[in-house]
């Protein structure tokens, strides 16, 4: 499905509709195996936190008061310590060193998936085996956001969509460098960053009617108890039921790469051919006759 091509770039005319369209028949008879995969993407990532915060954890009402603040009000104090979460230094390098790898897994399992590749749920974890580069990617580009972004909100959102397949051309060819994976989303992305930010937004329906769920599940742990270490698997078991939502989205995602990449054709429209191929063509039938 390939729309439009500008000095090789391939612009994206596509509805978004028709695109996620492309996720849903990507997933059809593997919905069940993306979910688990979903699903155990999100338990790595968020589970470990929670439990680092939970034994190692120091609330942020400490680290106000321990630098100057002891003269606040009691009561004010109390519920100020009580609306402050308990974070830990392990969590907060926990989440950097496996997001990366965790990243490039879930492309490569998408990615294969919708190219009907035989998947399983444990190949979330293959990003692991470049683990080094995974990193580095995710550090380089979370630098280029961070950097747009202290101009202002809007150039940090538009350095997002830029690099946004980055992690699907790693996934694509693991051989590639961390600085060219950054440059081909780039030149992906050239007239492409509008769509990509419509197609995300086609999704804030099914976000929103998915987090009735997680809503629900995250107020029966505040309703159960106020300890911070409940309502937080409480709120990590309710985020497990946008699962579906978010294997959607990464399918479809997957399909907007394999646009992009040109893998994907208009059954419609030929592919494009170089120059140079009809004359070749033409050079092969006269030799044909030649020897007739």
């Amino acid at each position: 499905m390939q729309d439009t091509m500008i000095n090789k770039n391939i612009i994206i005319t596509e509805p978004s509709k028709n695109l996620r369209t492309l996720g849903r028949n990507a997933l059809n008879g593997k919905w069940k195996i993306a979910i688990i995969a979903v699903t155990l993407y999100i338990i790595v990532l968020n589970l470990p936190p929670v439990i680092f915060d939970r034994l190692f954890g120091l609330n942020m009402g400490n680290v106000v008061t321990d630098n100057g603040i002891n003269s606040i009000d009691a009561e004010f104090y109390y519920q100020f310590y009580q609306s402050m979460p308990q974070t830990s230094f392990l969590s907060c390098v926990y989440i950097l060193l496996v997001s990366g790898a965790l990243q490039l897994g879930i492309s490569l399992f998408f990615l294969a998936a919708f190219r009907r590749h035989q998947v399983k749920s444990s190949d979330i974890f293959l990003g692991f085996e470049k683990f080094g580069k995974a990193l580095g990617l995710l550090l380089f580009r979370s630098l280029f956001v961070f950097l747009w972004s202290l101009l202002f909100v809007v150039p940090g959102i538009i350095a997002a969509f830029r690099y946004s397949q980055a992690f699907f051309i790693l996934a694509d060819d693991p051989s590639k460098g961390i600085r060219q994976c950054m440059n081909e989303s780039k030149d992906m992305m050239r007239g492409n960053k509008a769509k990509l930010f419509c197609l995300s937004l086609s999704f804030l329906g099914w976000i929103f009617l998915s987090s009735f769920a997680t809503g629900v599940i995250t107020s029966i742990g505040t309703v159960i108890s106020a300890n911070d270490f409940v309502i937080a698997l409480f709120t990590l078991v309710g985020s497990l039921f946008m699962a579906p939502v978010y294997a959607y989205i990464y399918a479809t995602n997957a399909g907007f790469y394999e646009i992009l990449a040109g893998h994907l054709i208009k059954e419609t429209e030929p592919a494009p051919v170089a120059v140079e191929e009809p004359y070749a063509i033409a050079s092969s039938e006269d030799e044909v006759g030649d020897d007739k």
